[in-house]
């Protein structure tokens, strides 16, 4: 890691982010933007959507790499140092493209699928995964996340919605929105403290009351094309989120809108998929082959 690093501050500062590319590379970031390096690698495929889990391992899903989807395909593991430990999923193959991952609070891991039969994986104790079979709007279940109650699954399909399925009673549920979404397009979404919903939409990120009704949307200069992919909820009530229309990253402030940071991955536009923040203490350096420097 960079040597020289600012004191301690008094208060908890904000937690480093990362950035999942989708030329593959997942990139290491503090809150300000500086680059620390890259996470190198083990598993081929774009990444997509990433989770920290409880003990700070950090999991990137890997679309397929070719296409006859035998390369990629996985869901990749990285240490809280940043070192891959490589595939995880036991034996069974993933249907197709897994795109984003959930934890609930018993250890049960959940993958969301963009295609193929988009069905939601869930990893238990056992070797085998249970599918949830979810309905689509047009791409699966793209990208997902647990309600507070431990049993809504909340997914996106690349259509209008915020869907819901009831992982409990493996039931599907009605629509959490009241009204069509603007843009038609959802995408990364995080079920918030309140009973709400944040989610990306096209060019706005909208938020959602616990009864489904609009009540906000976010957006940067209209100058700046935008298409807002992944986000993720900070624990000072602000959210990052990703403009893949030019790989920019922004913190928005939750309440207000108002920008607070912003950097841009220096790729090219249509690469930045998501961003997850590493909250609470941060990792020790990586060991020399963790981590590309910068």
């Amino acid at each position: 890691m960079p040597q020289n690093l600012p004191a301690p501050r008094r208060s908890t500062p904000p937690g480093d982010v990362y950035v999942s590319l989708a030329t593959g590379p997942v990139q290491w970031r503090t809150s300000d933007g500086a680059l620390r390096g890259e996470l190198v690698d083990l598993v081929p495929g774009p990444a997509q959507g990433m989770r920290i889990d409880p003990s700070g391992n950090l999991y990137v899903a890997r679309r397929c790499a070719d296409a006859s989807c035998t390369v990629g395909n996985s869901v990749e593991k990285f240490n809280p140092m940043g070192v891959s430990q490589g595939a995880v999923g036991g034996e069974t193959r993933y249907n197709c493209n897994p795109h984003s991952i959930a934890f609930d609070a018993a250890g049960n891991t959940f993958v969301g699928q963009a295609d193929c039969t988009g069905h939601v994986l869930q990893f238990t104790s056992d070797s085998t995964p249970h599918e949830h079979k979810v309905a689509p709007d047009s791409r699966g279940s793209a990208w997902i996340d647990l309600a507070g109650d431990g049993c809504t699954l909340l997914y996106t399909s690349r259509g209008p919605n915020v869907k819901r399925f009831d992982v409990c009673t493996k039931s599907q549920r009605p629509d959490f929105n009241v009204d069509l979404l603007p843009g038609g397009d959802t995408q990364g979404l995080r079920s918030l403290d309140d009973g709400g919903v944040l989610v990306a939409s096209g060019a706005v990120v909208a938020r959602l009351d616990p009864a489904g009704a609009l009540i906000q949307t976010y957006a940067v200069e209209p100058s700046e094309p935008q298409y807002w992919v992944g986000l993720d909820l900070d624990t000072d009530g602000s959210f990052w989120a990703v403009n893949s229309a030019t790989s920019n990253v922004y913190q928005f402030d939750l309440a207000t809108g108002e920008v607070r940071r912003e950097f841009n991955t220096g790729t090219a536009p249509h690469t930045a998929v998501d961003v997850i923040v590493r909250r609470g203490k941060k990792p020790s350096p990586a060991p020399p082959g963790g981590v590309t420097l910068h």
